[in-house]
């Protein structure tokens, strides 16, 4: 089968510590071109790529038939304006998260795409870690039984500083009152997605609270620290449609290393912990438990799991993503094979974000779904 033309749309830190990587470890694609609006930033990533071109605008990018998939990896607004254009090119998609603010919006994508035939994907990064991977090929083996409480966690002390500047979202909330969504878009929508790839179950009903605990912060291009009042940290309770309960837990102001998630499953049968937090040197372990062996103990995770050349002490940006970039390739290739992570699955993540949201402005619980 020929490669794959890509074209990388965005060339900031994350497109290149873990989207062009990711592409350059699969045989199956080839990185064919970068756009980014600072062209020394464009022409800095393509280098890294043999061939690859530096386009001068979108339209060019997706004027260029050497291009069937547009990986996007721009920030905010532009996530959906270039999402959409790369699906109305007949291109399949790849798309940092989030695509769209509201959850409709991204829904109405991932049906189009669908009816278009084309794959799209969304940067759900700990999906496809390996010990996150093993947990849910035990779930699936029965290794829990019935599920019955999910806990889950995203949280690292990125923004503990105040000083550490900091993009306040779409527009600039610095002078209204209303909290506005952060932490919980950026940290709680990998969580979300978690939970309901694991429980097989869509959430029926949310409560919960934002905070703003470090109000006072620098913003891009500021000298001085400025009210900012964004979400840092969040909790909310949840109930799912199997009879499952849970709690998920997100924040970037609380002490703790990269990428700082803990999932956690409790059934009729066992229980798995999966951490993602680098620690001397390993950034992910998987812990198990049974009802007639309650201490939880060390699980293997099988080196199938990692990418070619791959390993435990890899860092977990290179690692995961180079699997996520794998599945995509192999979903493309293969119309038959299930899609993972795709629009509509974000749509789901972004819908109890605004669930929660919601939630937190009513004082109230929040029954899903949520009317469109």
């Amino acid at each position: 089968m020929a490669e794959l033309g890509v074209a990388i749309v965005g060339a900031g830190r994350w497109a290149g510590r873990a989207h062009l990587p990711g592409w350059l470890r699969d045989p199956r694609a080839r990185v064919v071109g970068v756009y980014d609006l600072d062209p020394e930033r464009a022409r800095a990533l393509s280098a890294r790529a043999p061939g690859c071109r530096v386009y001068s605008s979108e339209a060019e990018l997706l004027a260029d038939s050497a291009v069937q998939v547009v990986d996007v990896v721009t920030w905010g607004p532009a996530h959906f304006q270039s999402a959409i254009a790369g699906l109305e090119s007949g291109r399949h998609v790849l798309c940092e998260k989030p695509v769209h603010r509201e959850w409709t919006r991204t829904r109405d994508a991932g049906e189009k795409a669908r009816s278009l035939g084309l794959r799209t994907k969304v940067g759900f990064t700990f999906r496809f870690s390996p010990a996150m991977m093993r947990m849910r090929e035990l779930i699936d083996e029965g290794y829990v039984g019935r599920p019955l409480v999910f806990n889950g966690f995203e949280q690292n002390s990125q923004f503990l500083d105040p000083l550490t500047p900091i993009r306040a979202g779409e527009g600039d909330p610095a002078g209204g009152a209303e909290i506005q969504v952060s932490s919980l878009e950026g940290y709680g929508a990998p969580i979300i997605d978690l939970a309901l790839w694991f429980l097989g179950a869509e959430l029926v009903e949310v409560v919960g609270q934002l905070a703003n605990l470090i109000p006072e912060r620098l913003v891009p291009g500021s000298a001085v620290p400025v009210r900012l009042p964004i979400d840092d940290a969040d909790a909310f309770l949840c109930r799912f449609a199997n009879g499952a309960i849970g709690t998920i837990q997100s924040s970037y102001v609380t002490v703790g290393n990269y990428p700082g998630l803990e999932a956690r499953l409790y059934g009729t049968e066992g229980a798995l912990i999966c951490r993602l937090v680098e620690e001397e040197g390993v950034c992910e372990r998987l812990y198990g438990a049974r009802r007639d062996q309650v201490e939880f103990r060390p699980l293997e995770i099988p080196e199938r799991l990692y990418p070619p050349g791959g390993g435990p002490t890899e860092p977990w940006d290179s690692a995961f993503y180079a699997n996520l970039i794998a599945a995509f390739t192999s979903e493309i290739q293969d119309p038959g094979l299930p899609a993972q992570a795709d629009f509509l699955a974000a749509a789901r993540v972004q819908e109890v974000i605004n669930a929660v949201e919601l939630s937190h402005r009513r004082h109230a619980w929040v029954q899903l779904p949520l009317e469109g």
